[in-house]
């Protein structure tokens, strides 16, 4: 080629490619520049152009708090038992004051829940930590969103009992019942959920992370999802709103806290044709409490109980006129007596409670909206990992969907003299689980539990029957599981390992377990004549025998006596009379011509005649 024709081509390559990347450069810049304008920080930036690469119908609004960082920290830490973590995480995420920290002990402010250091409170406070793909989405707004589809609820329930399922439940008369629309249909959970979400104005991606955070086991055994716990039966509460002390005080907020509103009659009977109610009638006072159990025209069926907080009942189940109840708190749709009416009324309530002022997940657990007129207060929830923890079910949603690349828009905080540097550390000490150990045997099953994980949504348990050399795996989405229908005599080994941030982690240390029998219960040690004692214990299911031991001392270190028998009861003789005796069982199995010992009952004393 002729230098002239080559030296036109280079500059022509030269002048094409500096049309080019200006353009780019531009491009970019501008974005900073409008994010800078916008009201961002410069520590901001570098996150939101990321993700604004990746996702760029993705709109990031700044939050504009007015309050200094500081200040904010401070203002949510007035009360520590407003900020707590559950146990397995550093000890640096606990608060050590001395109302938090006794005799070398982190306090327990809550079953299972310390409370947090002001470390955690700044770690989990600052949005700079969370400005990524999965954990963004505790800044997006939880109002109706139509994009969302009930497929994108069933991935986020997906570990649960709800996954794909019919809604069964208990009612207040025991019974269970699939619940059905007017026209005949069973009724999903999801469903449910999706039909709660447009009705209320609200997420519904939101609504079944929120669920899921609260209640979402694998069963539904806890108090808000059994339907089973007197005196509140037939009673359900999947959001924990009103659980200020557990899961019987949001069951009591479920059921509208129904009372006496004056001096009143019970009736023990109701005739549905005459609509009267008869029969044998019993005095109640005045704030009398009970639990609603049946509408009967102008007359509630009612369980009666004692005050809050103890929760006994007194057994008294009638019919009260509905004139002289208490029925203010009857509202969102409570009493909550079957799922649906817990998802809907959930839905409604936090409505209208929070969208207004406390629209995201994170503005739900750090109220920092001066406009709410409740600054740091009027919070939904207390753990200060719930909104990174939510954030990753909302992700795994739309990613299964296939909705990650819609239009989505986020409403980031933005405080002034924010800290130079972020805690970029991880909560725990790593995502590998720690604290595995076996707390139950039975001759067929294995129970567990370990330490939680900061972010894991889900944990897997890999068991290997080391007598018969299988192995099998189980998912759950709590830190704790029972291992069901193994065999007997059968010795395993166990490890879990946590899902956090889209992906597993390492397996955690192996323990090894035997199905063997479950812990004896004594019912009973007596006198039984002179010389003699009388032990009656419960049947272990399996068992093929039970070892008795009796001691001098309660530490068993001078036994006087071991028996083994076939049966629950046992009489020991030539027992020193006017002597105190200690006493304890345990049951065994036999495998393989070996005897497997369960755990031994707790130690009774008894005095010889």
């Amino acid at each position: 080629m002729p230098m002239k024709k080559f030296l036109s081509a280079i500059l022509s390559l030269t002048l094409a490619v500096s049309a080019v990347c200006p353009a780019f450069t531009v491009k970019a810049a501008t974005y900073a520049e409008q994010l800078k304008n916008s009201g961002f920080p410069d520590s901001y930036i570098e996150s939101l152009v990321k993700l604004h690469a990746e996702y760029p119908n993705w709109e990031f609004k700044p939050f504009v708090t007015g309050l200094s960082f500081a200040s904010a920290v401070s203002g949510e830490r007035s009360s520590h038992r407003k900020q707590i973590l559950e146990k397995g995480y550093n000890n640096k995420y606990y608060c050590s004051c001395s109302k938090c920290k006794k005799n070398g002990s982190f306090v327990y402010q809550y079953s299972g829940c310390y409370s947090a250091s002001e470390f955690a409170v700044e770690y989990y406070m600052d949005p700079r930590n969370w400005l990524d793909e999965k954990h963004i989405f505790q800044f997006e707004s939880n109002k109706y969103n139509s994009a969302h589809t009930q497929s994108g609820v069933e991935a986020i329930i997906k570990n649960t009992w709800m996954k794909n399922a019919n809604i069964t439940y208990l009612d207040t008369s025991g019974n269970s019942v699939t619940l059905k629309s007017a026209s005949g249909n069973k009724i999903k959970y999801s469903q449910a959920v999706m039909e709660s979400a447009k009705a209320h104005n609200i997420s519904a991606y939101y609504i079944a992370s929120r669920i899921v955070k609260e209640v979402g086991s694998a069963n539904p055994t806890a108090s808000g999802t059994a339907g089973n716990k007197s005196p509140f039966l037939g009673m359900y509460n999947y959001y924990s709103i009103g659980a200020t002390s557990g899961g019987m005080s949001g069951l009591e907020w479920a059921s509208g806290f129904l009372l006496a509103s004056s001096d009143t009659k019970l009736y023990s009977s109701y005739n549905s044709n005459t609509k009267k109610a008869g029969g044998t009638v019993t005095s109640i006072k005045s704030g009398q409490r009970m639990s609603f159990i049946a509408n009967c025209g102008d007359y509630y069926k009612v369980k009666l109980y004692s005050d809050s907080g103890s929760y006994s009942t007194n057994g008294a189940v009638g019919y009260v006129p509905v004139s002289k109840l208490r029925t203010t708190y009857f509202t969102y749709s409570r009493p909550w007596t079957n799922p649906y009416k817990t998802i809907y009324g959930g839905a409604w309530y936090i409505s209208d409670k929070y969208l207004a002022y406390q629209y995201t997940t994170y503005l739900e657990k750090f109220n920092v909206n001066k406009s709410s007129g409740t600054l740091y207060d009027h919070e939904y929830m207390q753990n200060v990992d719930a909104p990174s923890t939510e954030s990753v079910s909302k992700y795994n949603a739309y990613k299964n969907a296939g909705q990650l690349k819609n239009s989505k828009t986020f409403y980031i905080p933005v405080f002034y003299n924010m800290p130079s540097d972020t805690s970029t550390a991880v909560a725990t000490t790593s995502s590998k689980v720690s604290g595995l150990k076996v707390s139950g045997t039975s001759v067929n099953s294995i129970t567990l539990k370990w330490n939680k994980v900061s972010g894991a949504t889900k944990y897997r348990i890999k068991v290997k029957n080391l007598t018969k050399g299988n192995t099998f795996s189980k998912t759950v989405t709590t830190h704790s599981a029972k291992l069901r229908g193994l065999t007997k005599g059968h010795l395993y080994q166990i490890r879990v390992r946590a899902y956090t941030g889209g992906s597993w982690g390492k397996y955690s240390a192996a323990v090894k377990a035997r199905c063997k029998p479950s812990k004896a219960k004594v019912k009973s040690v007596s006198a039984a004549g002179r010389g003699k004692i009388k032990t009656v214990w419960k049947k272990t299911k399996g068992a093929a025998g039970y070892q008795i031991v009796y001691a001098h001392d309660s530490a068993f270190k001078d036994v006087a006596a071991r028996k083994l028998v076939k049966k629950t009861a046992f009489t020991g003789k030539g027992f020193t009379k006017g002597h105190t005796y200690y006493v304890k069982v345990r049951a065994y199995i036999k495998f393989r011509g070996k005897k497997y010992y369960g755990k031994f009952s707790k130690v009774k004393a008894v005095t010889v005649k």
